[in-house]
């Protein structure tokens, strides 16, 4: 038995390996094979070495590939003739061959359709095809017409249930089935191994649980046995507040190839979280999250109105999560799986649990190197499955924790990265329990052009009064904030301060020194490579870089620094090389490691982090938006009119939009002199040279008198405010 990965793109070489044992091979299986440059060689090959396989088993693969299973009389290519291999197929046998595999596919759909009642009672019945389906076998004619397809669905039983065990009896199965070999024949050969459809999986335990309750009892005796545990464990096992429910794939932990599970859930329990490792069908999530994440509490004293559902015995319970936020690592839809998205009932279900939905990237449809090498990062297909079709549930923070390395078959940790992500699942859990005088929050305001009188922009969004009000919203709620007065007052605060004593357009609430911005950031020499040494040009004075923001509080509210070159600012956005300049650093590396914030909040559409330079989606260590938002949750406020610029914020600086609507009115414009007058206002606004300063003035005063508009005094234009006051009639 050779075994090939083929979630890269092959070599020349490896290729030639690849053909010269498909030319000796007497059954081919294969399995999820989606890549389109290797499923496009693997076809040709295919075709070539059609007539030296006795059986080709393709499984869970792109159409293509399907199309090419070939057992017997059963082809997938055709359900009229198998003129491929010179042996006529009867029309009638093959049809109701196509037939019946057509209903097992049409029923297993029908399922996972029914799950859009809204009662939702029906969501468990596709569950039941891994008992249904041996049961319904043995009822099938084991000879003539139906033989093939009857093997193929035993082969799928298998493949449904990957035990070790039942792995090798599919590859037996399917020798002796079509292998002309005597030996063979006397080979008896195991019925599939059943495993639990559900249940709850641990590294260190002896075995599955199929009950929370066994699972709970077994996993407060660990924590009371363990002589590693981590001295930031609570002493109360499985606490809702500080467990984090982890959905598996059920395929990979019966076939016990869970490292890369396991170095997470470890990584989860060094921070001192606990965990509920749950293994989820292929298609619906929705069980196993019912079965262990939630749980039932009685209410005592309810009357009539009383909310909750009744019981059996007629006492009313309400449900309770049992964890603090949800983490897929499954790799697809949370209702539907590979096959289908039903995002409408995946919303339903988790609005209802109400639990923050995640969805972490484990490398499985391409290597661990051909991600780290490629600029894009996940390829097509694991970007689809994995990222875009998870957030239309909304599901966040797209993390890569693991994968398949080149020269493995099975997944493992990025220890590193799973590290990382157990860091930033905590923080989160910190937002969601901490008193909240205890959490500090950084505000992030935008500003370009970088000019005074562009702090604070966004589009769509009145900025300061948006963060004025959000500002006094926290203070009701429990947050340490210092309002000031009113909108205006807090961008005089912003805007003044200590601004001109450095020359800068901010106030100015910290000064890096460089000794500081070495110590703290290690990604400085990448800079320097680019930027020359710190602390650079931008957002610097003398051997330091200047923070520019304003601390109200437990709140910080600062500006973000410009995120180009001078004289072109855009160059860095979406660049493959090159590296965000030291104040641009030194900005986030303030926020994460002196400010200590709990969450940066970026206000408004958009910034510059998530443009920064690296892979488009699965962002790895070298990627400058990874390094910057580093382990800080991040809640971006943007407008609900730019979803795909949304997604880049949300794949690249792993944040969670809250979109705010446009404006329920349309800018009117200008016409006629009206928009000369504006663009020439402009120009003076974004130059520097002295002489062409006095020209546009002039201009300027000269269209006034025409448009009978005031004449507005020189003195009101200057370097510092670059702002017209408003005009009068």
């Amino acid at each position: 038995m050779l075994a090939y990965n083929f979630g890269s793109p092959l070599s020349d070489a490896e290729w030639q390996a690849v053909e010269r044992d498909l030319s000796n091979a007497d059954v081919v299986f294969v399995i999820h094979v989606m890549d389109g440059e290797n499923g496009s060689r693997l076809l040709g090959s295919l075709e070539r070495y059609q007539t030296r396989h006795h059986a080709v088993v393709v499984i869970n693969c792109m159409p293509e590939l399907m199309r090419h299973t070939r057992m017997g009389r059963l082809e997938f290519s055709s359900a009229q003739t198998g003129e491929r291999t010179g042996r006529k197929v009867d029309r009638e046998n093959s049809g109701q061959a196509v037939r019946l595999l057509g209903t097992i596919g049409s029923w297993v759909g029908k399922q996972a359709r029914r799950s859009s009642s809204h009662n939702g009672s029906n969501h468990t019945q596709y569950l039941k095809l891994i008992d249904f389906l041996p049961g319904f076998l043995r009822m099938v004619p084991a000879a003539g017409k139906l033989r093939d397809v009857k093997n193929y669905l035993f082969l799928f039983c298998y493949f449904l249930q990957p035990t070790p065990a039942n792995i090798r009896a599919m590859l037996l199965f399917a020798l002796k089935q079509y292998v002309p070999d005597e030996r063979l024949r006397k080979l008896k050969i195991r019925r599939p191994e059943a495993m639990p459809s559900v249940a709850i999986y641990h590294p260190d335990a002896p075995k599955l649980f199929e009950s929370f309750a066994d699972y709970e009892k077994w996993y407060s005796q660990k924590r009371k046995e363990s002589k590693v545990q981590s001295p930031k464990s609570k002493a109360v096992s499985l606490d809702p507040d500080s467990t984090v429910g982890l959905l598996l794939m059920r395929p990979q932990v019966v076939s016990k190839t869970t490292k890369h599970y396991d170095g997470l859930i470890r990584a989860i329990e060094a921070e001192g979280l606990s965990v509920i490792p749950a293994l989820a069908t292929l298609m619906d999530n929705r069980e196993a999250c019912q079965k262990f994440f939630v749980g039932k509490v009685y209410a005592k004293g309810q009357g009539a109105k009383s909310k909750g559902r009744p019981t059996d015995n007629g006492r009313r319970t309400t449900d309770k999560s049992r964890v603090s936020q949800i983490v897929s690592l499954t790799g697809f839809s949370f209702v539907g799986g590979p096959a289908m998205n039903d995002s409408e009932s995946a919303a339903r279900f988790l609005q209802d649990l109400n639990r923050p939905y995640r969805s972490a990237v484990s490398l499985d449809m391409q290597t661990i190197e051909s991600w780290n090498q490629s600029h894009t990062g996940l390829n097509p297909v694991q970007s689809g499955m994995q990222v875009a079709i998870p957030e239309i549930d909304g599901a966040t923070e797209p993390f890569v924790y693991g994968g398949i390395p080149a020269q493995g078959f099975e997944p493992t940790p990025l220890d590193h990265r799973c590290r990382r992500l157990a860091r930033r699942l905590k923080r989160w859990n910190r937002l969601r329990t901490a008193p909240r005088a205890e959490l500090r929050l950084a505000l992030v305001l935008f500003c370009f052009p970088p000019n005074k009188g562009n702090i604070g922009t966004a589009a769509d969004l009145d900025v300061f009064p948006s963060v004025w009000d959000t500002l006094k919203m926290l203070k009701a709620e429990g947050y340490v904030v210092d309002v000031p007065s009113s909108p205006e007052a807090l961008r005089a605060n912003l805007l003044g301060g200590n601004s001109e004593r450095f020359g800068s357009t901010v106030n100015v609430v910290h000064r890096m020194h460089v000794d500081e911005y070495r110590r703290l950031c290690p990604y400085v020499s990448e800079v320097e490579s680019e930027w020359g040494p710190a602390p650079g040009r931008v957002n610097a004075f003398g051997r330091e870089l200047l923070i520019q923001g304003i601390i109200l509080g437990n709140v910080f509210v600062g500006v973000q620094p410009t995120f180009g070159y001078e004289g072109d600012p855009m160059r860095l956005m979406m660049a493959r090389s090159g590296a965000p300049h030291h104040g641009f650093l030194g900005f986030y590396t303030y926020l994460e490691k002196v400010f200590d914030a709990d969450a940066v909040v970026h206000v408004g559409t958009h910034g510059a982090l998530e443009f920064m330079p690296g892979k488009q989606v699965g962002l790895s260590d070298d990627c400058w938006p990874d390094r910057l938002i580093g382990e800080l949750p991040n809640i971006y406020l943007y407008s609900v009119n730019n979803p795909s610029e949304g997604s880049i914020a949300k794949r690249r600086s792993y944040g969670e939009l809250i979109s705010y609507l446009t404006p329920p009115i349309e800018n009117a414009g200008l016409y006629k002199e009206l928009v000369t007058l504006k663009e020439l206002i402009m120009a003076y606004r974004q130059t520097d040279v002295e002489e062409e300063r006095n020209r546009l003035f002039e201009s300027i005063e000269e269209y006034s008198r025409r448009l009978n508009l005031q004449s507005v005094k020189r003195t009101v234009f200057t370097a510092t405010a670059g702002l017209l006051p408003a005009a009068r009639a």
